[in-house]
């Protein structure tokens, strides 16, 4: 369990993930003059920058044809170490009592958040769902492989096009703090959620330059709003780390739009646009609508401006920003061809017309939003939206919370691959951005209208109502649908790592889950990831094998959903795919112990609680 660990090893996993997560950062934001951010806002940037920078570099060693040894790694840490320690010792006449209560502050807050995200997670011994099982595979393979491999073989034989942000780092800390990745993921994923905050406090902070409405978005998407603490459940750590880098994006493309020009700037978008891009392309499809709302916003103020001069300047204005971006996608364009070749058929642009058929995905939706409590935050929001599009700067948001309120309705225009509730999952953002300027805004009328003591109880009050609120309600976050595997299952998974040739064959129970893919239902699921022998139960980029593999693996995962006897279906399924062994979990699956009682040639090698690993002897 994610909380088992001693507390002295949990500060040591807390150091490596700082090391991994600041480090690059903390060299730029070293180099260049501060532009008024303040220290929460720079440790955004800094986190942004450091998984932009590395995925960067990755992808470089990747087309390069280089791997990574332990030599380098540990070699470039410690030039970025000494030249930060250099700056800092340079600097050092700058820094002043402001910025170590800062820091204080800063830490305090990030170690409630992590804490209450580890605390929401403190029953999983395994990544929750379906998507974890591939995060830690290609985590595993980048550290075998000492880089991005071409590959995921000999595990499962297709190539590698997925977004790799995550899996990079998470290797990185595996490999640094010598965490399996299984455990990595699970631990390290918890910090990355944690961290979102302060990506909320810096966009929010860009916008507003006001520290009380940024620091209450931080505080409601760490303890109040469901997502993305039930991220969790799904494992979705790729999306959360993307939204780690595309926050800072979009805080960085703001400033060169409303607050002028200089090179840092353009090059630090630059640089996040393109660690964007290979870090998720999900959270990048985010970004380009957010740029896209700017720009109207700037068009708008140019057609309705009179002063020639000042349309000089809103013109000038945009260049800076859309040439940053544009030079971001340029560099990531390597990666985003490779990956376009495998998913070109799925890109597409239509309408939707409200039909009968889309209630479902409206009432699914509508759970997103929720629960309860969660609907009252939105409905909060949508307040201070209103109010926002009355706010001539901060117009371009508004225009980006009304876009991506309207496609995550499940009618009207939809960008393929992408789905409504995508876009119902990240409007927690834009949600926490607005209630926490609309809060703010109508406590400062309570203060001015009729007095400052009221005005300052109703945000007190209401600051404590909804974090209360949200953190009773949001502390069980986790769907136990989504627990596929728990203590039982990594115990018995360890006994085939210890036990088991490399080259055993796993059958495991499979069920059909979403467009006719097949996930597993147990531990089963986790054998391939976590001890790279065979399981039927594939993990879902299974998708990327060439057509002959992917049917002849389908064919296996169909007929393993409904063997439920030792039959000749059973037989037949054991002989196409060779398999030497059975892998079965108690009232899991449609195959189950009891069909195996009198099964010739099976014999039982492994029973624990609930737990049944079986021998194939020889084949009927």
């Amino acid at each position: 369990m994610i909380l088992s660990y001693p507390f002295s090893e949990h500060l040591l996993l807390a150091a490596t993930a700082i090391l991994v997560l600041t480090l690059p950062g903390l060299v730029w934001i070293l180099c260049f003059k501060n532009d008024g951010r303040d220290i929460a806002e720079r440790l955004g940037d800094m986190i942004g920058l450091s998984i932009s920078s590395m995925a960067i570099l990755a992808m470089s060693f990747f087309f390069l044809g280089w791997r990574f040894s332990g030599g380098l790694i540990v070699t470039l840490i410690v030039i970025m170490a000494i030249i930060a320690l250099y700056l800092l010792i340079k600097h050092q006449a700058q820094f002043q009592r402001v910025h170590l209560r800062w820091l204080i502050g800063i830490g305090l807050v990030l170690l409630l958040v992590v804490a209450f995200r580890f605390y929401q997670a403190k029953d999983l011994v395994f990544p929750a769902w379906v998507d974890s099982v591939h995060h830690v595979l290609i985590t595993q393979k980048i550290i075998d492989y000492g880089g991005l491999p071409e590959t995921l073989a000999p595990e499962l034989d297709v190539p590698l096009f997925y977004h790799y942000g995550f899996h990079l780092i998470a290797a990185l800390f595996s490999w640094i703090s010598q965490l399996e990745p299984v455990q990595a993921v699970l631990w390290f994923g918890q910090v990355i959620n944690g961290l979102v905050v302060v990506g909320i406090y810096r966009l929010s902070k860009s916008i507003w330059r006001q520290t009380i409405p940024a620091l209450l978005a931080a505080l409601l998407v760490g303890f109040a709003f469901q997502m993305p603490a039930y991220y969790v459940t799904w494992g979705r750590y790729t999306l959360l780390t993307g939204l780690l880098v595309m926050l800072p994006a979009m805080a960085v493309a703001y400033e060169l739009l409303m607050n002028g020009f200089s090179k840092e700037r353009a090059a630090r978008l630059l640089v996040l646009t393109a660690g964007l891009a290979l870090v998720h392309y999900l959270a990048l499809f985010y970004f380009g609508l957010f740029l896209f709302s700017l720009v109207v916003e700037r068009g708008v103020a140019w057609y309705r401006s009179k002063d020639p001069e000042d349309r000089k300047r809103i013109f000038k204005s945009v260049w800076p920003m859309a040439l940053g971006a544009a030079g971001g996608i340029l560099i990531a364009l390597p990666w985003l061809l490779r990956m376009l070749s495998a998913q070109a058929s799925q890109v597409s642009v239509q309408v939707v017309l409200p039909k009968a058929e889309n209630l479902n995905s409206y009432q699914y939706i509508l759970y997103l939003l929720g629960p309860t409590h969660n609907y009252f935050l939105m409905g909060g929001a949508l307040l201070g939206l209103i109010l926002v599009w009355w706010q001539r700067k901060s117009r371009g948001m508004a225009i980006w919370a009304s876009m991506m309120v309207l496609i995550s309705l499940p009618w009207g225009l939809r960008f393929g691959p992408f789905r409504p509730d995508h876009m119902a999952i990240v409007l927690f953002i834009p949600a926490a951005i607005m209630l926490s300027y609309g809060w703010v805004w109508l406590c400062g009328e309570l203060q001015r209208r009729i007095h400052l003591f009221l005005g300052f109880a109703v945000l007190v009050a209401g600051v404590i109502g909804m974090l209360g609120w949200g953190i009773w309600q949001t502390r069980n976050v986790i769907n136990p649908v989504t627990v596929l595997a728990d203590q039982a299952d990594w115990t018995a998974i360890n006994w085939i790592d210890d036990n088991l040739p490399t080259d055993a064959r796993f059958l495991t129970n499979t069920t059909i889950w979403q467009y006719q893919t097949y996930r597993g239902l147990d531990g089963g699921y986790w054998i391939l990831p976590k001890t790279g022998r065979f399981a039927i139960a594939l993990p879902g980029l299974y998708g990327y094998g060439t057509t002959e593999e992917k049917a002849q693996w389908v064919n296996w995962m169909e007929r393993a959903s409904v063997v439920h006897a030792c039959d000749d279906g059973f037989w037949s399924l054991v002989k196409e795919a060779n398999l030497s062994h059975v892998y079965l979990r108690v009232g899991k699956g449609s195959l189950q112990p009891n069909a195996m009682v009198a099964c010739p040639n099976v014999e039982v090698v492994y029973q624990q609680n609930g737990v049944w690993i079986y021998e194939i002897l020889a084949t009927e």
